[in-house]
């Protein structure tokens, strides 16, 4: 397993209304998951489909473990580091990504001055030459608090006993979702257990007017309060696209090479994360046309 990319176990999906009320619970760090590998002082990172990123992160050059070996899984985000004091401190996804999609080194050296990438773990899956995903979670976290000293680099995702208190405050704060574990279950690579490690979203929803329509492949333009926040990607069901195809057709009002342009008079109700740190919408859903 060390220094190898391997699959982690997946999370699986829960609405609000099936919170565990006997399960640990934690913030869900809105960035990219991340599987860091301790080797003898030496560093490795890959994300969850198997890409190295050792080398977009200098950062994590300087983690130091009192363990000759290790594998950590968690989150990579980010902070900006130019937000002022006057705005509401927000770690945006759209920065964890940024750092991710910076390759070449002079503008990882660059990036690494504004947005500082820092490294949340809540799971551990190797120590000392030794697996231990056939640990209890509880047993595996009992390790982690013993490796992981918190620094501006490295840290063990704290968990809480209330999920309903902490979904609440997270609702509050804008944040994206919790994660639940089960403290007795063992570790599952390359699967999506059930009853083992779970997320809620949450999910929000807002009313938007379908202002254009992608030629090549399926995407609707989306307009809310007559600015453009974003591209539905996710077809809804046939009978919904052939209703808003046959509305659509009249009321064309230019098209170029990717894009045919309506009249914004076609409300629609959406699903999505939150909005982007540019002010669209992430990952948006259609749930059904609606009036205003």
């Amino acid at each position: 397993m060390l220094n190898q990319p391997i699959k982690p176990m997946l999370l699986q999906p829960l609405p609000p209304e099936e919170i565990k009320q006997d399960w640990k619970s934690s913030i869900k760090w809105d960035g990219f998951r991340i599987i860091i590998h301790y080797d003898d002082g030496k560093v490795r990172a890959f994300t969850r489909h198997g890409t190295e990123v050792t080398d977009r992160f200098p950062e994590l050059l300087n983690i130091k473990l009192p363990v000759t070996s290790a594998i950590l899984d968690g989150e990579c985000i980010a902070f900006d580091l130019t937000q002022t004091s006057d705005q509401p401190y927000k770690i945006w996804w759209d920065d964890a990504m940024m750092r991710f999609n910076t390759k070449k080194p002079a503008a990882v050296q660059q990036i690494c001055r504004t947005l500082k990438a820092h490294f949340p773990v809540w799971d551990l899956l190797w120590i000392n030459g030794k697996s231990v995903l056939h640990k209890t979670f509880q047993e595996r976290r009992d390790l982690l608090q013993t490796l992981v000293q918190t620094t501006d680099i490295l840290s063990v995702t704290p968990l809480y006993d209330n999920g309903e208190q902490l979904f609440t405050n997270v609702q509050q704060q804008g944040l994206e979702g919790i994660v639940q574990y089960n403290a007795n279950s063992t570790y599952h690579l390359d699967s999506r257990p059930q009853d083992v490690i779970v997320k809620i979203k949450d999910y929000q929803y807002v009313t938007c007017q379908v202002s254009s329509i992608r030629k090549n492949s399926f995407g609707w333009g989306l307009q809310l309060e007559g600015k453009y926040v974003g591209v539905i990607e996710f077809p809804p069901h046939r009978n919904v696209i052939r209703a808003f195809h046959t509305i659509s057709k009249q009321i064309i009002k230019g098209e170029n090479k990717e894009w045919v342009f309506l009249e914004p008079i076609l409300s629609c109700r959406v699903k999505y994360q939150c909005f982007t740190k540019d002010g669209k919408l992430r990952s948006p859903k259609f749930e059904e046309f609606c009036t205003v």
